[in-house]
């Protein structure tokens, strides 16, 4: 019988490690529809009702990566599986979170639909069926890969384990040295996610059945979507699903430490890829169209002019050039990187997205500016424009940065960090850090006094003007700030752990902080701007002239 491993992580530890993190992710996602995608101001319209379904599937696809246990199951030489539990070579924090993450971000987005204004709602006798929302063809596709998926999971039952080895042996012609743990613990441990995760997958698509009509909605629109929600919830569930048999084939694959076998081929991993770019495109329906300026239904307003519709739709094809701006990024940090590292590549990536507004301001003020001007823009402010968590988040970056410079310099030792792949000056880490944060500072600075003194657009209303520069504004803000939370990240990676002389003592994790360093970066950086209103496309009230005629 095995004696108990004393480092193996208890229950409580368990549950506190998946719990834990799980909440803030709970806190921070719906901060972020509260005040950042479904404010109340306005009250609801259309396109607010589908950034909340959209940002809702955004944030649950982001969350559902089982990168972190690609190698579960899998034992290095000194992690002998005799001497231990095959549980602690199991990662069950990077198994279940993933899952748990994806059903409680839908079941979150289904509850924070906004609450009817009226004190007297409809009735309704309507009968709603889960099926009646499920589109067959996908239906039938994400049944097939849980199927598929379940399937593999006797052959990991029935998978014998194999220590790890040192080194290959004489004469061997495979360089494999990896073991595994018993197959029927890698078998649980799957079938455990798996079946939590269609378990989950089934209520959630009851909820979203059985919710109530929104009130701003008719009733085929609350139809579309409902089917909208079990569209984005399926090609998510279906992409984990695939990912945990991938892990599995993963398991399934490992050569024997001292084979000579030369190469192998995970064929789950490569389903996987597949089901992955399939369910990425598979679309879902749309809304009732809108007016070619977001956020604004054809029968809320007065015809506007064709110069206002122009230039929204302008300043609302950033993707277009955002997409060539981030990959000449990425090509001049590959070129700096010798000298600046990965903070390079990031800097260069954001600098030219803020060019890419930039550019942006500069096609709107030739095309639709006034030709004679004072060169004074109209009366938009940087600290009206922005909006407080923008502030906020301006702070929190700067101190987050404060923070990792004072960690970093405190665990120094004199010597380049092992994670630092840029100049090989001991204090490169510091002084490449502190430029890249003043040059992006700089430039966004630039850009927004460029966007603040811009001349007013022709023939288009002062609120549409007003809102082009907050909406640029905003845009160039968060990219400021989702850097420094990049650089703050980067450099908490790069410092490394402290040295402490009781390694059993707590030690502090710089790695966690970084983590969410990267996470706050990633929300900031896709944050949505403010949709247009019909207020900003009415053209300005007539100036009634008063003629008097002299008496007689």
């Amino acid at each position: 019988m095995m004696a108990p491993n004393p480092l193996a992580p208890t229950f409580m530890e368990m549950v506190m490690s998946l719990g834990v993190p799980l909440a803030l992710l709970c806190v921070l996602f719906y901060s972020v529809l509260r005040f950042a995608v479904w404010t109340p101001r306005g009250g609801p319209s259309l396109e607010r009702i589908r950034k909340h379904a959209l940002w809702t599937g955004v944030i649950a696809w982001a969350f559902s990566s089982l990168s972190a246990a690609g190698q579960a199951g899998i034992s290095h030489y000194g992690q002998s599986t005799e001497s231990m539990e095959p549980w602690g070579l199991i990662p069950w924090t990077a198994l279940l979170t993933p899952v748990a993450a994806v059903l409680i971000i839908h079941t979150i987005g289904q509850a924070t639909w906004p609450a009817p204004k009226s004190a007297k709602r409809k009735a309704s006798l309507e009968f709603r069926r889960v099926r009646d929302y499920v589109e067959p063809a996908l239906g039938w596709t994400v049944l097939g890969v849980f199927l598929v998926s379940a399937a593999v999971m006797p052959f990991v039952a029935a998978a014998r384990s194999f220590g790890a080895i040192d080194r290959p042996a004489p004469g061997s012609v495979g360089l494999w040295t990896l073991g595994r743990v018993d197959g029927w613990a890698m078998a649980i441990a799957l079938s455990s996610a798996l079946v939590l995760l269609a378990a989950g997958t089934l209520l959630v698509m009851r909820l979203i059945a059985s919710r109530r009509s929104l009130e701003a909605l008719s009733p085929k629109q609350n139809n579309t979507l409902r089917v909208i929600g079990m569209n984005r919830l399926l090609r998510v569930s279906a992409t984990v699903a695939s990912g945990l048999s991938a892990i599995a084939g993963n398991y399934l694959v490992q050569p024997v430490p001292g084979s000579d076998v030369l190469s192998y081929t995970n064929w789950l991993g490569l389903v996987n890829m597949a089901v992955l770019v399939t369910m990425l495109f598979w679309k879902p329906p749309t809304l009732d169209p809108v007016s070619p300026f977001k956020s604004v239904p054809l029968a809320a307003a007065e015809q506007p002019s064709r110069e206002s519709v122009a230039a929204a739709k302008l300043m609302d094809s950033t993707v277009v050039v955002l997409i060539p701006a981030m990959a000449a990024g990425v090509l001049l940090g590959l070129v700096v990187r010798p000298w600046l590292g990965s903070m390079g590549i990031v800097t260069a990536t954001l600098a030219c997205m803020v060019l890419a507004h930039l550019a942006l301001e500069g096609v709107l003020k030739r095309n639709y500016s006034v030709r004679r001007h004072s060169g004074v823009g109209r009366t938009v402010t940087l600290t009206g424009a922005l909006p407080r968590y923008t502030w906020a988040a301006f702070g929190l970056s700067a101190m987050g940065l404060a923070g990792a410079f004072v960690y970093a310099s405190a665990v120094a030792t004199g010597t380049t960090p092992l994670r630092w792949d840029g100049s090989p000056n001991p204090i490169a880490i510091y002084w490449v850090t502190s430029l890249l944060a003043a040059f992006i500072l700089l430039a966004g600075a630039a850009a927004m006094w460029f966007v603040l003194t811009r001349p007013e657009l022709n023939q288009v209303p002062a609120a549409l003007d007003d809102t082009l520069r907050r909406r640029s504004l905003f845009r160039i803000a968060r990219t400021v700030a989702s850097c420094w939370f990049a650089l703050a990240g980067l450099l908490l990676s790069m410092a490394g752990p402290p040295t402490s002389t009781n390694p059993l003592a707590p030690q502090f994790d710089p790695g966690a902080l970084a983590a969410l360093c990267f996470a706050l970066s990633l929300m900031l950086l896709f944050l949505p701007a403010r949709g247009y209103t019909p207020a900003d496309f009415a053209p300005p009230a007539p100036v009634q002239s008063s003629n008097t005629s002299p008496s007689k």
